[in-house]
């Protein structure tokens, strides 16, 4: 009896993890349906985007940051030269670092955040100090969707045995 319960313990506690939830960032590639990167987040964590833009040629960049309900929150973007598209003024702050100019205090909430994806632009995730070259990820005009959710740990499994 004491050995059937010390089996019934360890499946227990073996099983348990894959019951618990956690919140992770997808990137994925929409026309293949794919996920092609994921990772566990906190509030506070923040996220790049950056590419060059298609008329300026310099790099623009769009950082956001996870809230306390694990939204995407536009916090920021960056960028060293005005011209089209950009607008005058956005956000609540505005000023000049490191060469670039940055509209600040955005805080507009973003569910689902689609790229596509270009070769000459060359969109660069930037996560916790690592960049992700998408373009070398996805063909070339191809979308990625990037998205918060909340999955348990089978998910979590299943999302890295197909991601790798």
């Amino acid at each position: 009896m004491k050995k059937i319960m010390i089996i019934i313990l360890i499946a227990a506690v073996l099983i348990a993890p894959l019951f618990v939830e956690v919140n992770i960032l997808t990137l994925e590639h929409y026309q293949a349906g794919r996920t092609i990167l994921f990772f566990n987040i906190s509030p506070g964590d923040e996220f790049t985007m950056r590419w060059t833009h298609s008329v300026e040629l310099t790099p623009w960049e769009e950082i956001f940051r996870i809230d306390d309900e694990y939204n995407m929150i536009l916090d920021r973007t960056r960028f060293q030269n005005f011209g089209a598209g950009v607008p005058d003024a956005v956000g609540t702050e505005t000023y000049i670092e490191d060469g670039y100019l940055t509209y600040g205090g955005i805080d507009q909430i973003v569910p689902i955040l689609p790229y596509g994806i270009s070769d000459f632009a060359k969109h660069t995730f930037i996560f916790k100090d690592m960049e992700y070259k998408l373009y070398e990820m996805v063909p070339d005009g191809d979308r990625i969707n990037i998205y918060t959710e909340r999955i348990n740990g089978y998910g979590l499994i299943a999302r890295y045995v197909c991601c790798r």
